[in-house]
Parts: structure tokens; sequence; C-alpha cells
């Protein structure tokens, strides 16, 4: 918008701030502007939190912006269907974020984003949680093509925190024989029950650990 449009926008508001969460504000303020100029401004209620009805509420009140924090991206589609403009996830005082409105520095600024929303493609700000899924996106493509991250000290492991499988014959796959008697420990070996193996050193039967 520039300033010497007549337009309408619809701002939701929550104690004469833009209110933090679309999908469940039931109050509105309409304001109509061209040249820099409020023509009119007024409240108005959507009466209903069921997306569709207050997305054709916005429609019936022939609004062509709507401000506001968040918003579902389902309800967000719905309102677009009407050719209506959202500029989602702004914060900040009411009458301030009119002002930025009317002449067209509040679409795609990062100052009257919300906290956490500094990222800003077009008008829709882009926050920490979308940046954390593509890092995310991006990280998990990175590791299938080399087959697994390995870190430094990971010991062969094909993921964090996972150890390998041992070896079939090793001793740690085997078990340990353990004299009871003076703690004496012997590989186990595969088909001889440690109970039937006598001690080394004591001649106790050994158990297996």
């Amino acid at each position: 918008m520039t300033c010497e449009e007549m337009t309408k926008a619809a701002f939701a508001t929550w104690n004469d701030r833009i209110a933090p969460v679309f999908d469940v504000t039931r109050s509105i303020q309409l304001v109509e502007a061209k040249a820099g100029q409020i023509v009119s401004q007024s409240q108005a209620s959507l009466n209903s939190e069921i997306p569709n009805l207050k997305a054709s509420r916005l429609a019936e009140l022939e609004v062509g912006t709507l401000v506001c924090g968040a918003i579902s991206k389902p309800l967000e589609t719905m309102i677009t269907a009407f050719g209506i403009q959202v500029i989602p996830f702004v914060a900040g005082d009411l009458q301030e974020i009119i002002q930025a409105w009317m002449c067209g520095k509040l679409a795609g600024s990062a100052i009257y984003a919300m906290p956490g929303c500094r990222r800003v493609t077009g008008p829709r700000f882009q926050g920490a949680y979308g940046k954390k899924q593509r890092e995310t996106a991006m990280n998990g493509n990175k590791r299938s093509k080399r087959g697994g991250a390995q870190g430094p000290d990971s010991g062969g492991q094909g993921r964090r925190g996972r150890t390998p499988a041992a070896n079939p014959g090793s001793a740690a796959a085997q078990g340990i024989c353990v004299c009871p008697q003076c703690g004496h420990q012997e590989p186990h070996e595969r088909g001889v029950p440690c109970m039937q193996k006598k001690c080394a050193k004591c001649g106790a039967l050994m158990t297996r650990k």
C-alpha cells in the first residue's frame, strides 16, 4: 500500500496491542486510511473461532489487509483465498502498528516482528521454529549422503550415542568367566560352561559374568 491509496485493514487486538495469536482472537480494529490519514476507525467482533467463518467474516467487512500475530497456515490460506493480504507475526502497540501500516512500513519489516521472528521473507516473517526446521532438513540430507555422520571420538559409531555391535568372536560377545573365590577372570570359551571350568589360581569352579 502507498499513502495515496484508500484501503481498509483489520488489526487483531488485545489490550491495545496486536493480539499474539489470531486463531483465537475475537476482536479486530478496522482502519480506513488515505494519503497518510485515517479516514475512519472502528472496532468489530469475530464471533467464531472456526477458521472458515473467521475468514468469511473478514471478507464480509471488506478488509483488504489483515495485520496479526501468530496465525496457523490453514487459516491464513483461507483468508488469502478471499484476496486479503495477511501480514502475520507482528507485535507491538496498536496505534504504532497502524501508523506503520498507513505509510507502507509494516510488511516485510523486522522492526515489528514478534520475538524470535526476525527473519523476513516478503510479508511473512520466518520465525526461529521455521529456521530450525530448515537447518534440520539440511543436516539430515548431508548425513544421508555421507551414510551417517561420525564424530572424531565416535569409535566407528554409525550414529551418535549408539555403540557398535560386538564382534561375535570377541570377549564382549562371549562374556567372561569369574572365580567367585579369588576374583580371577578368564574369557568364556564358546561351548564350555563357566561352571565346568576350574580357576587356574585357586581351583574353585567359576561362574559366568
